[in-house]
């Protein structure tokens, strides 16, 4: 079979190699991959600004069949529909036995499509049993495929923010990440979610609005968002403001958004240090929390949404391509002119 590997490291050195087809151990599941998508932290990857371990198949957001199970296999059977987190955790390290198995310390630990394990831009990959998820009927293989970019925005709207009903919450940035952060604040009981972004974003915010954001608000051409923002929550600020857009004007931006004693969620990577006066959370009285990948937690209650449409995956969908075409693929997703890049053909 052919995959979509990091040879080597460095910037560049993505090649679409023929490779072994995989066999489950023991304890593993091998699936037929339906669909895949291109994630930020690939984009990274080929660009060398972000970790990994190569030679690795990359692809850690995906959906597939189950088509082979090891003689330790329990709970997963062939043919069930599948997706799973990318990281396998230990679950003995000290982060793991506190609840923090996303940010799992074992030496060697194995990452679908980042480290020591290959990932979904193959037509077929192997996990450990542990972390499978099945995908619940009303989902579709594509509309799973955008699982796992859902369970870390749960982990961080969800379980992370102090979202409560009726609340004004101001999301950055019209991105995958973004779109995610409005619905799942919506599914909460937000009473206005707003959305900010630039110029270009208008595609991005006519989507938007068909996924039930309130507002949007183009901040190159507003003369003062904050203002406005003010103005559509009573005087005081946003309650709760997500950072999803990794821009770096955003983050302070934000502080200024945000509400007396409210909560700034930080979802985006900047990838690069920041210049921001922090006195203003003291100020303000101000919480923050950032957040990182995914617990066991944020896979069930992602899939509870999506299977009872509390939100709606598809219309980020934008491009179906096939692996063949993964260099299209990455094009429009480094020119911002797609929301989700999905390969469906790995043949």
């Amino acid at each position: 079979m052919r995959g979509l590997m990091k040879t080597a490291r460095g910037p560049g050195n993505l090649e679409l190699k023929e490779i072994d087809e995989p066999r489950p151990k023991k304890d593993e599941v091998l699936i037929e991959v339906a669909a895949a998508g291109i994630c930020g932290t690939d984009i990274h990857i080929k660009h060398d600004q972000a970790f990994y371990t190569p030679p690795v198949v990359l692809g850690h957001e995906y959906s597939g069949k189950v088509v082979e199970i090891g003689p330790d296999v329990s709970q997963v059977a062939v043919g069930d529909l599948v997706v799973s987190p990318a990281t396998q955790y230990c679950g003995i390290c000290y982060q793991c036995k506190t609840g923090h198995m996303n940010r799992c310390t074992a030496e060697g630990k194995k990452i679908l499509g980042t480290s020591l394990a290959n990932g979904g831009f193959a037509k077929f990959l192997t996990a450990p049993e542990y972390i499978i998820h099945k995908i619940p009927q009303g989902v579709s293989m594509e509309e799973a495929a955008l699982a796992e970019p859902t369970a870390c925005v749960v982990h961080s709207v969800i379980e992370k923010s102090p979202i409560i009903p009726g609340d004004v919450v101001v999301v950055q940035g019209p991105g995958t990440m973004g779109l995610l952060a409005a619905q799942v604040a919506k599914s909460m009981g937000a009473g206005k979610v707003i959305l900010t972004g630039v110029s270009a974003d208008q595609w991005r915010f006519d989507i938007a609005k068909k996924i039930g954001v309130d507002m949007t608000i183009d901040v190159q051409v507003d003369s003062d968002p904050v203002k406005t923002v003010m103005n559509e929550s009573d005087g005081r600020g946003a309650d709760v403001v997500i950072e999803a857009s990794g821009a770096c004007i955003a983050c302070n931006q934000a502080l200024d958004f945000v509400k007396v004693a409210g909560h700034v969620t930080l979802l985006g990577i900047r990838g690069q240090s920041l210049d921001i006066d922090l006195d203003i959370m003291a100020i303000k009285e101000l919480t923050m929390s950032g957040t990182w990948g995914t617990l066991p937690s944020s896979w069930v209650t992602t899939l509870r949404l999506m299977a009872s449409k509390k939100i709606d995956v598809a219309p980020l969908i934008t491009h179906r391509i096939s692996l063949a075409e993964w260099e299209k693929g990455f094009e429009l997703m480094e020119s911002q002119k797609a929301i989700k890049v999905l390969f469906t053909e790995f043949d």
